[in-house]
């Protein structure tokens, strides 16, 4: 009877783990593995079943499944590596850590102990303990193991903490289940494509290249307090203007953003943004707008390209966005020929000193339409675009 009470315990234990691996993706791998090690203690309470299954030849056949369990375990690291990582380390920092640590103990180890003669030979000489009291103080010793990893369990499942610095993004769990594969690099970010699953990352650059000699010292300063500060972190602030224009743009404007921008933390990069990874038919990615002029050989497709970034530009204005770098719009050509405006990247600092423009519409709309009348102005001249005057940005 009190195997199987035991049995019930670890079920419910393995149980709790896969519902906080349905609940946490990003730390599928290190639960799921956890789990599978529960499984191999509740096979081991099967010793009678496995030896009349197995060749009276094996001494200790329930070593067998255990094996098989505990290499299910490992397999399951290896497959979730990311995940796994980043699953073990919610366990450890876990303020219920303790009482894990407590019951595998008393699970594997005490068990023996409790049953070993010397050992009750050293807490009283002169009385000789009989084999059926040294089982029944190995089998408290087991089944008090399984109550702490069920307690364990359940605290870690309804645990709200989790030491967590925010609340996940749909999507963060795919920063642990796929590659980052780096496809872009500026002075102060790193962008990644997230496998095959449509999306990309931005962080700060990975601190071995915020070395000295790889990277001045003002921006390596700038980014050692900005990297895991949520609030002064420039990729979270971009996910904050994303949605302040989400809500106050018309519906083309709109069009040209990602349909996905959320807010992730990595432990290693910290605060990031993932968005809407835009490839073109031939699988490279968008380019700037710049750069996407300078190499079509159509004046017609030059112009379209450039009246596209001067409207977008002009309603940006109207409505004193806060975008403070007209270059940052990108192409994405279509499998049909036709060619559409994004904006991938919004760049929410102004990189002046006392930023006025973060606090007065009416700074901000002079600022932006200054740079665009600059911009818009070096690619007539460049590129020799024509149009007609009076359409540009008064």
């Amino acid at each position: 009877m009190l195997m199987w009470v035991e049995v019930v315990i670890l079920l419910t234990s393995i149980g709790c783990m896969v519902v906080s691996a349905i609940r946490h993706p990003e730390w599928r791998g290190g639960l799921l593995t956890l789990g599978f090690v529960f499984v191999a203690i509740a096979l081991n309470e099967f010793e009678a079943f496995w030896e009349g299954l197995l060749p009276d030849s094996i001494e200790e056949p329930e070593l067998i499944p255990i094996g098989i369990a505990f290499a299910a375990a490992v397999l399951m690291a290896i497959l979730n590596k990311r995940s796994s990582v980043s699953g073990f380390r919610a366990v450890i920092r876990n303020r219920r850590f303790p009482l894990l640590v407590w019951g595998l103990l008393f699970v594997s180890i005490f068990p023996n102990i409790a049953q070993h003669r010397r050992f009750w030979a050293w807490i009283e000489p002169s009385v000789e303990f009989s084999h059926d009291v040294r089982e029944a103080a190995q089998e408290a010793t087991k089944t008090l193991g399984y109550v702490l990893l069920l307690n364990w369990s359940l605290l870690f499942l309804k645990d709200k903490r989790h030491l967590r610095h925010h609340r996940p993004s749909p999507h963060e769990y795919l920063l642990w289940c796929n590659p980052l594969v780096p496809i872009g690099r500026g002075s102060r970010r790193q962008a990644y494509r997230i496998g095959d699953t449509g999306f990309c990352a931005k962080f700060y650059l990975p601190p071995e290249d915020c070395m000295p000699g790889k990277m001045e010292r003002s921006i390596r300063r700038e980014i050692k307090w900005r990297r895991f500060s949520r609030f002064c972190n420039s990729s979270s602030q971009e996910v904050y203007i994303y949605g302040k224009m989400r809500h106050a743009m018309p519906d083309w404007v709109r069009a040209c953003m990602p349909p996905v921008c959320e807010r992730v933390f990595h432990h290693k990069y910290g605060w990031g943004v993932l968005e809407t990874l835009y490839l073109n038919p031939d699988g490279s990615a968008v380019v700037s707008c710049r750069r996407e002029i300078a190499r079509q050989q159509d004046e017609q497709a030059k112009a379209f390209i450039y009246t596209k970034v001067r409207d977008l530009l002009n309603e940006l204005i109207a409505r004193a966005a806060r975008f403070h770098e007209p270059g940052n719009f990108h192409v994405l050509n279509r499998p049909d020929g036709s060619m559409e405006l994004k904006m991938i990247d919004f760049e929410p600092d102004s990189k002046t000193l006392i930023p006025i423009e973060s606090y007065l519409a009416c700074w901000r709309r002079m600022k932006l339409r200054r740079k665009a009348k600059r911009f818009l102005a070096q690619l007539r001249s460049k590129y020799g675009i024509k149009v007609d005057v009076e359409t540009e940005i008064g």
